[in-house]
């Protein structure tokens, strides 16, 4: 799995305060994060906050659940103050931008990373607080799949999110949403024999295992962000917030490095364990976006933001 840090912030009300420029400045930064590499990165964010501020910001790290491990109440514990820095993923932005996030999980929507990035650093991106980006990129399934027709009858694995399943009910796959805990079991007896997934998922659960194909379809991006209550973020000093901002992209820089590199570990490994590896320029990409783009934005033409599936086009490599 591949996860794109674009730093930047979104800011939520709390009702605490700092006065005065060389006050040493505690603060909490939590999460949920199940990625090593992620929370190595976060280390490396705070130690650096703590080294070119003297001292004077000291974050406090609790980023594995040790403050919850439920989306929703971190998002509100952020709100109501309990912690001032929270790596998450897309709930605050489901509740605030829902119709923008439901466009997001349409399938093949972006060509790659550098095409989310462009987007993320748009007007629009920053309009809607980006911080954190994350790729599911692969598609496993016991046959090749080099275009959408090899799809037919497929029985795919889903997660339970409506956009995912729309997409590759449009394409010809029969969904069938399975649990994280029994996918191996489902794949293993025949209730499915297909799944998408992130690589490092792959590899966790031991798919290669159930698998014969890996398909580098690159199909969907979805985020994760860094967010900081806006009331306790005006109460730092310029230079306070720089530094912040600084080893955020630092710290994500060296996640990005990190990640390549172990995704190239992972297809190395799953080679090794017997998969027959389906590059993406092998694979019949647009026969994919032919058949799920146009249903889906005729089916939910509504729900989307005006102009909003031709915004992210525009910003495709010329």
């Amino acid at each position: 799995m591949k996860k794109l840090f674009v730093a930047s912030m979104l800011a939520m009300a709390m009702l605490w305060s700092v006065s005065g420029q060389n006050k040493i400045v505690e603060f909490k930064f939590a999460g949920n994060n199940s990625d090593v590499l992620a929370t190595q990165a976060c280390i490396k964010i705070a130690t650096n906050i703590a080294e070119k501020s003297q001292g004077t910001l000291k974050p406090s790290l609790f980023l594995e659940g040790q403050l919850g491990n439920n989306d929703e109440e971190l998002n509100t514990g952020l709100t109501e103050g309990n912690f001032e820095m929270l790596l998450n993923a897309e709930m605050l932005f489901n509740w605030a931008v829902p119709d923008w996030m439901s466009l997001f999980n349409m399938a093949f929507i972006f060509d790659d990373q550098a095409h989310l990035q462009r987007f993320w650093n748009s007007d629009v991106g920053d309009e809607l607080a980006s911080a954190v980006l994350k790729k599911y990129n692969i598609l496993t399934a016991n046959k090749p799949i080099k275009q959408v027709g090899d799809l037919a009858g497929l029985k795919l694995r889903t997660p339970n999110n409506a956009g995912v399943i729309a997409s590759w009910k449009a394409a010809g796959a029969n969904v069938t949403p399975v649990a994280w805990g029994e996918l191996f079991g489902a794949l293993q007896n025949g209730v499915v024999n297909a799944q998408e997934n992130p690589l490092a998922n792959i590899d966790q659960a031991a798919i290669y295992q159930v698998q014969k194909y890996l398909m580098q379809t690159e199909h969907q991006y979805t985020n994760f962000f860094i967010y900081f209550n806006n009331k306790w973020w005006k109460t730092l000093s310029a230079d306070q917030q720089k530094i912040i901002a600084a080893a955020i992209d630092k710290g994500f820089s060296w996640y990005n490095e990190q990640v390549n590199l172990q995704d190239e570990a992972f297809i190395k490994k799953f080679k090794e364990k017997g998969m027959t590896l389906i590059t993406k320029d092998q694979i019949d990409i647009a026969s994919f976006k032919n058949a799920i783009i146009p249903v889906l934005l005729k089916q939910n033409a509504s729900s989307y933001p005006p102009g909003a599936y031709d915004k992210i086009q525009s910003l495709r490599k010329k």
